[in-house]
């Protein structure tokens, strides 16, 4: 059995920088990545591209950052580590997560590390690791490179890498234009691209399939990246959308792998309905019938999908367990409601701008409002709390708590549906509550933060 990662997460390393997270941990973290890829990813690539460029020194990763503050010292910490284990690095400099992903197939590259915390806040910074095709690493592989991180034996490879500099943008928002083939003048589209790395190049893609595009946060900022702003607060996307008249806008998160919508009179359209909406209206998604969604996912849309014929799958949080069942099952969509959405015809992993610029296209495609496919949508009431927590895995392993938990969640039947777990990022426990009565889901919830509030306190 495979032991459970010690630094890896649900969505790669994440920490605080200066306690969790420093220049020396993440120079190991960079060897350890070099010594495992080197050996273990020698070249498997996805379909995305016609032809693989084999220009680069062997052996190479890609690596970007966002906009943080602590993202170019922790970058080249990193590319140091990975030098140093005889691994090159093609700098892509700020760059989107999802970039990296797909460009990592376009490469003779053994894979790919981001620096970002995604969508954390600003004093938090993270390490995310790829493989030779795009795809995040598994947790056996995550396992190893541990293993290498914890050993401070060292390790001096017989030749250093080196450092090439590269700016894969053209050919990123190239590559999104070609998937798109609808003209969008005289569309208005509002972006919000949470002073992270979507800024300039979010823009770009969306002008240059004809978009009127309002930008906000617009400014690469690494002081207020994901600051009241971007996929996790929508306010400022909605004062956009409303102040410009736009027929609909997108938030990112820091890193734009995932994405929120708002429609033209200011309701938030989460992943489920977008998913819902790409599935009903992209053909090969409707032809295909099957979708893949996770434990948080609406009831409400997961039925009315159910009613249309579709069948689908639900699995953990996090998008490596989606891409998973996506594959297990073969299925072309799936994703999360916090915006993680994985369209496997087009990219090998969430993508926010690609999603953005596909449900646009589909909307002026159909002739569609965004307000109006939302509102035919039913959904549940949820309810949502996450509990700070010194140790928030703990209670797992507490019998008695775990009794008096069940005890509650049974006192309410099949009218609330819960779903309770540890945060795979932060010190937290995630509680949702959802019922066809938001009563039941608004008191279930807080039945439920009172037990865990007062285990806290033991």
């Amino acid at each position: 059995m495979i032991p459970a990662p010690k630094y890896f997460g649900t969505d790669g390393i994440r920490g605080v920088v200066g306690s969790d997270l420093t220049a020396d941990f993440a120079f190991r973290v960079g060897t350890a990545v070099g010594l495992v890829l080197r050996r273990v990813y020698r070249g498997r690539k996805l379909p995305y591209f016609k032809h693989v460029e084999d220009a680069l020194p062997h052996p190479t990763a890609l690596l970007a950052c966002d906009t943080r503050i602590s993202s170019p010292v922790l970058a080249r910490a990193v590319t140091d580590g990975l030098n140093s284990a005889g691994v090159s690095v093609m700098d892509l400099g700020v760059a989107p997560t999802p970039l990296v992903a797909l460009m990592v197939n376009r490469y003779n590259a053994i894979g790919g590390v981001m620096v970002t915390a995604s969508h954390n806040p600003v004093d938090h910074n993270g390490i995310k690791v790829f493989r030779s095709d795009g795809l995040k690493v598994d947790p056996k592989t995550a396992v190893a490179i541990e293993e290498l991180v914890d050993d401070r034996a060292g390790y001096k490879a017989p030749d250093r890498g080196t450092v090439l500099q590269s700016d894969a943008r053209p050919a990123y928002i190239s590559y999104l234009s070609k998937l798109a083939n609808v003209n969008g003048a005289g569309v208005k589209v509002a972006l919000d691209m949470a002073h992270g790395a979507a800024c300039g190049l979010a823009q770009q893609a969306f002008a240059a399939r004809g978009f009127d595009v309002v930008p906000i946060c617009a400014e690469p900022d690494g002081k207020r990246i994901n600051v009241r702003c971007g996929a996790t607060d929508l306010r400022q996307l909605k004062r956009g959308v409303a102040r410009s008249g736009a027929d609909w806008g997108f938030a990112f998160d820091g890193d734009a792998d995932r994405l929120m919508a708002i429609d033209a009179d200011g309701s938030v359209v989460n992943g489920d309905f977008l998913m819902a909406l790409l599935a009903l209206n992209h053909r090969p998604y409707r032809d295909a019938r099957r979708l893949v969604f996770t434990q948080v996912t609406n009831l409400g849309v997961e039925r009315y999908l159910q009613d249309k014929g579709f069948r689908t799958y639900r699995t953990a949080v996090g998008d490596s367990n989606v891409l998973r069942a996506m594959r297990k099952h073969g299925v072309l969509i799936g994703g999360e409601q916090s915006g993680h959405i994985i369209c496997w015809d087009k990219t090998c992993g969430g993508d926010g701008v690609l999603v953005a610029l596909f449900v646009s296209e589909l909307l002026v495609r159909r002739g569609l409002s965004l307000g109006e496919f939302t509102r035919n949508v039913p959904a549940y009431a949820q309810v949502f709390k996450s509990v700070p927590m010194r140790d928030h895995r703990g209670w797992q392993e507490d019998s008695g708590f775990v009794r008096r938990l069940r005890r509650l969640q049974n006192g309410y039947g099949n009218d609330v549906r819960f779903y309770i777990r540890p945060s795979g990022t932060e010190n937290l426990v995630r509680i949702l509550t959802e019922s066809a009565n938001p009563v039941l889901a608004r008191r279930a919830n807080t039945d439920v933060v009172e037990l865990f509030d007062t285990y806290g306190r033991k």
